[in-house]
């Protein structure tokens, strides 16, 4: 039976995810869906079937293959049309994809990431001074002031973006992500800003190249590597929502989380005013060792020359070394005591999922997924949201526990070939931030109900206000 022919569960963009995912585990683990704009997909919403979409192959990103857009059916004003296409990796497959990854995934890897904590917790450190000045009586809002501006800042440094242009990139990226009446022509704005930035800034780098990785990409470019123009600003443009988008609704749901569980903050106000992630921590040592984690490693790390678990791809099939793709597992990385921040990140990836659906692949042929017969060209989302609360992998599903030990168990940053290319960014800079953030003001307090993003492809709120109570900073 095809989707026109089905009842389809409505996936709203105002809905509580957590209801939402509640609502779709009854109705099996792949669900038919309607989208914003009475447009049919699948709903992958457990684990185990959306980790299958994420690395399935004969599910293509590329848009080509979906009919309704062809035929028109879908209209180029479609509110979700901007997030479906493009030329760069994020619509890319097989040949094209492993092109494009190869390039772009060397500022991502082991090495060059390691090398950014000591930035990153220095920009950490500036932007809570900053708050230092804020009113103690009045609310502060946490995402916009700290959670945003952390990952934007690094980022932009990576690509080499000049200070004068960081602002202007930010709104547009904002715009973006949180569209306001007219969502698809907001969208189209705020794309069109951007290139526009991506493009001035590419041709700064032509003329002077900087030890960045724009100039690094422009070389490849220029060296014959068939990186077009266009594929050059796609490619930079998923490197800016790569590197801050996850970060930024990771950051804020974690303290969010924290704020609504009193009992799990003042574990976390104990650690931070002891100055450890460890000794004192009841989490340290759990949920990673021994158990399968979202990098698909015991150890928390993945494996340097064999099958990467972690992306669903063996090395050969993407031309990058296991080692290369971006697992953001490693250890020497991210807390080496595996303490209350690394858990208190695990928690908050698996509990609330920056990404409540990943948008959009499509069948090059007729392929059964779950039982489920999908049709050749209709589209399947992945819902990482509902699968990180899937009651079939997780005891309690949405009950916040940094302690269990299935927190790694999720698939907030995917899997596969499309595996996030700024998963082991976001996993450091969240760390240093939460750890930077309780050290120093581990009394913040909520300041009233954050509104949630109104999206079916993100997850997040759109402020955090909270009271710094800033009489007793610390460090």
């Amino acid at each position: 039976m095809s989707l026109t022919h089905r009842s389809l569960f409505p996936l709203v963009p105002q809905a509580d995810p957590a209801q939402e995912a509640r609502q779709l585990h009854t109705e099996g683990g792949l669900v038919p869906v309607r989208l914003p704009g009475d447009v049919a997909a699948w709903a992958a919403v457990d684990h185990t079937t959306a980790q299958l979409v994420l690395g399935h192959p004969d599910l293509t990103k590329d848009a080509a293959y979906w009919p309704d857009l062809a035929s028109g059916r879908v209209p180029d004003h479609w509110e979700l049309i901007a997030v479906i296409r493009g030329a760069g990796m994020l619509h890319a497959g097989g040949d094209d994809h492993r092109r494009l990854r190869k390039l772009a995934s060397s500022a991502f890897t082991r090495a060059p990431i390691a090398a950014l904590e000591g930035r990153i917790t220095e920009i950490a450190g500036q932007l809570l001074d900053d708050l230092a000045a804020a009113d103690p009586r009045e609310p502060v809002d946490l995402r916009d002031r700290f959670a945003y501006r952390l990952p934007v800042r690094v980022i932009c440094e990576v690509l080499g973006v000049p200070d004068t242009a960081v602002s202007g990139l930010r709104d547009a990226f904002e715009r973006l992500v949180t569209p306001q009446e007219d969502g698809a022509e907001d969208i189209r704005v705020a794309q069109a800003e951007i290139h526009r930035s991506l493009t001035a800034l590419i041709a700064t780098k032509r003329a002077a190249p900087g030890d960045d990785l724009t100039s690094a990409l422009i070389q490849a470019r220029d060296d014959g590597d068939r990186l077009s123009e266009e594929e050059l600003v796609e490619t930079l443009f998923l490197i800016l929502i790569a590197g801050h988008e996850t970060t930024l609704n990771l950051i804020s749901s974690a303290v969010h989380a924290l704020l609504e569980h009193p009992e799990k903050l003042a574990h976390v106000r104990e650690a931070a005013r002891g100055g450890s992630g460890g000794g004192t921590c009841p989490y340290a040592h759990g949920g990673g060792r021994g158990v399968r984690t979202d990098a698909g490693a015991d150890d928390g790390s993945a494996d340097t020359d064999a099958e990467a678990d972690d992306t669903g791809v063996k090395a050969d099939d993407t031309g990058v070394k296991a080692d290369d793709m971006d697992t953001g597992m490693d250890t020497d990385i991210a807390d080496p005591d595996d303490g209350i921040w690394t858990a208190l990140v695990d928690e908050t990836l698996r509990f609330s999922s920056p990404v409540r659906h990943a948008l959009m692949r499509y069948a090059v042929e007729d392929v059964d997924i779950a039982g489920v017969r999908v049709a050749r060209g209709e589209p399947v989302l992945a819902g990482l949201f509902a699968a990180g609360r899937d009651p079939g992998r997780h005891t309690e599903p949405d009950v916040f526990d940094p302690a269990r030990p299935t927190r790694r168990d999720h698939l907030a940053f995917g899997h596969g070939a499309h595996y996030c290319l700024g998963a082991r960014l976001a996993r450091l800079e969240a760390r240093i931030a939460l750890a930077a953030l309780f050290t120093r003001y581990p009394d913040l307090e909520a300041a009233g109900t954050p509104e949630r993003l109104a999206s079916i492809s993100v997850q997040g709120v759109r402020a955090l206000p909270v009271r710094l109570n800033a009489g007793r900073p610390r460090g």
